[in-house]
């Protein structure tokens, strides 16, 4: 029903040389249980901020320690029975009211079915691994905290031998973070301790990373890098771009990016010294998309009956009604999977229908990639990807997700269909594999496409000087600029007197510029914040005296034959502001510039 959170994790065991746990002294048993969660069914959770509302909660009175104790040692729990190892959630509440993680999802993809036993992380007691075929072994399970980051609802990533032993009344909490899942618990123990010696040694095991995805594109400027908690560990060392930036008690660190790509990795630090570094993972920290169109979302449902299985894909036909078209920067979808999952997503497009194409992958291209991390299901996953531009008219989609299973719904009586004025959106089809499996019909998409309009048209600015002629030049674009050259742009100057020499120049930035006078006695002003890149000087034609010459710039040809220019290659987004220069021998400084033009550079 849902995917393991990572196949690498399989298996791993974290074991380190580390003093035993403390020495069980007694346990007191008598703790009630009953239906795991008590409304038998969970979800509705938001991993990690917001708890299921339907924790199974079950209670132990201790009403004297064994003699010696100082903590707790054990947490035994009698006949656990769950159809889904990998959904649940332990934590402890002492008598005094704090509270303690003990496991956090950990599992895989089976059953609890019997008696087992929570000890603390980092000893050398005698466990089992975390994993399981069937049903997870019966027997003793050192802590996991996964990505739960410590303190988050007041939940704490304690290690068990260091929570003090209290007479009074316990409380074990079990949070089932998905739905359709059922167990129960029958009763429970807790045993207490001696406290161990303090880790004598650094921690051996070496982080393993979880998000971002490698190579993924993040949405900055703050970027969580998150990685799972190692159980001997009381810091980590963040390093990004070879510099270490911080540390970290808990298993994440949000990091301010720069727009671009970086590279991170993460190590384990206690008393003792540092473990080694994890595998350097890169990211690309993306800037926020541009502002929205007065209607820039289509939201489906996220109300789902089915699942599609890793590595499946959705087919729908999407219409572009907006005369201008769109461009899709982000989406939201439905993933059927563990809280942090990564994925990613790949976004096919046809021209027309999608129907009768699902076997057919040389009728489609790859227009856009993206990744994420899974929320719980039916909520929305946000994925930013790569803008892509659609022109008005009919489109076949199809959207392939790696590494989870989208949630979806299984409709009858016919297609449903979606629309906002913009986009008009049409149930299809499902299929896994992807291009090559069976079609499953009347299927719904769940999602949301979250879209911009397409730019502005350029945006003159600043104050055009007046020549001794008495001419006013002003600079007019046909269009913006597209980052792949694949739209004209032409750049003109016009009302510049005739036969002059002149040439067009930019800037990339004019951040808190303000124009300042091109002379203490000229009419024009310098609109372009230095530095500049003066383009080709030409003649401006036209008659002496005459307010008939003109400059002009291609600005694909420019670009093409200056691949070192300023501001080159020019990305989605990006600012170009451009002005006008020529003689005018009488004039103070002999020249005079026109106004400014604000570009936006397109796909």
């Amino acid at each position: 029903m849902r995917t393991p959170l990572v196949s690498a994790l399989a298996g791993v065991v974290l074991a380190f040389a580390q003093p035993l746990i403390a020495q069980t002294l007694g346990c007191v048993g008598g703790g009630t249980g009953g239906p795991v969660p008590t409304s038998g069914t969970g979800g509705l959770g938001n991993f990690p901020t917001q708890l299921p509302p339907f924790p199974g909660v079950y209670s132990l009175n201790v009403p004297a320690l064994p003699p010696g104790a100082s903590v707790v040692s054990e947490v035994k729990l009698l006949g656990l029975t769950h159809s889904y190892a990998g959904d649940l959630h332990f934590a402890l509440t002492s008598p005094a009211g704090e509270l303690h993680n003990l496991v956090v999802r950990r599992g895989g993809q089976c059953n609890f079915a019997g008696d087992y036993v929570f000890v603390p992380g980092c000893s050398t007691a005698a466990v089992n691994a975390w994993n399981c075929a069937v049903s997870l072994t019966q027997g003793a399970y050192e802590q996991y905290f996964g990505l739960w980051p410590d303190g988050t609802s007041a939940l704490l990533n304690t290690s068990i031998a260091s929570i003090p032993a209290q007479a009074g009344v316990w409380t074990l909490s079990i949070y089932d973070w998905a739905f359709g899942d059922i167990g129960s618990l029958n009763s429970w123990e807790l045993c207490f301790g001696a406290a161990p010696a303090p880790a004598s040694n650094a921690p051996l095991g070496v982080p393993l990373t979880a998000a971002p995805q490698d190579g993924a594109p993040v949405l900055g400027p703050t970027i969580r890098l998150v990685w799972f908690a190692e159980a001997c560990a009381t810091a980590y060392d963040v390093e990004v771009n070879g510099q270490v930036v911080g540390s970290a008690t808990s298993s994440s660190f949000n990091y301010a990016a720069t727009p671009g790509l970086h590279q991170w990795r993460v190590r384990s630090r206690n008393s003792a010294g540092v473990g080694p570094w994890s595998v350097v993972q890169n990211f690309n920290s993306v800037e926020p998309p541009p502002a929205p169109c007065s209607v820039s979302q289509l939201t489906t449902t996220f109300q789902s009956n089915a699942t599609l299985g890793n590595g499946g894909i959705f087919y729908f036909d999407l219409e572009v009604l907006d005369p201008a078209g769109v461009v899709l920067s982000q989406l939201d979808t439905n993933i059927d999977g563990v809280i942090g999952q990564v994925f990613t997503l790949e976004l096919f497009r046809k021209a027309g229908s999608y129907s009768g194409f699902e076997l057919s992958p040389s009728a489609w291209t790859l227009v856009s990639t993206g990744g994420g991390l899974a929320n719980a299901v039916d909520l929305p996953t946000r994925v930013d990807i790569d803008d892509v531009y659609f022109a008005p008219g009919a489109y076949g989609i199809g959207l392939l997700i790696s590494g989870a299973s989208q949630a979806h719904t299984s409709v009858s009586g016919g297609p449903q269909v979606f629309s906002d004025g913009a986009l008009t959106l049409r149930a299809g089809v499902a299929q896994r594999p992807a291009f090559t499996g069976q079609v499953k019909p009347s299927r719904v998409w769940n999602g949301t496409f979250r879209y911009n309009c397409p730019q502005a048209p350029p945006s003159a600015y600043c104050t055009a000087g007046v020549t001794t002629s008495g001419c006013a030049p002003a600079v007019t674009a046909s269009a913006q600029p597209s980052a792949s050259l694949a739209s004209a742009c032409q750049i003109d100057v016009s009302n510049v007197e005739g036969q002059r020499q002149g040439l067009m120049f930019y800037g990339v930035d004019n951040s808190g510029f303000s124009p300042p006078p091109w002379d203490p006695a000229s009419t024009s002003y310098l609109c372009v914040k230095p530095p500049v890149q003066r383009a080709a000087a030409m003649n401006s034609g036209g008659t002496p005296g005459q307010c008939d010459g003109a400059l002009a710039l291609d600005w694909n040809a420019f670009q093409s034959a200056n691949p070192g220019a300023l501001g080159s290659p020019f990305s989605f987004g990006a600012k170009v502001y451009v002005q006008g220069w020529f003689r005018d021998p009488p004039a103070p400084r002999a020249t005079n510039l026109s106004n400014a033009l604000e570009l936006t550079v397109g796909l």
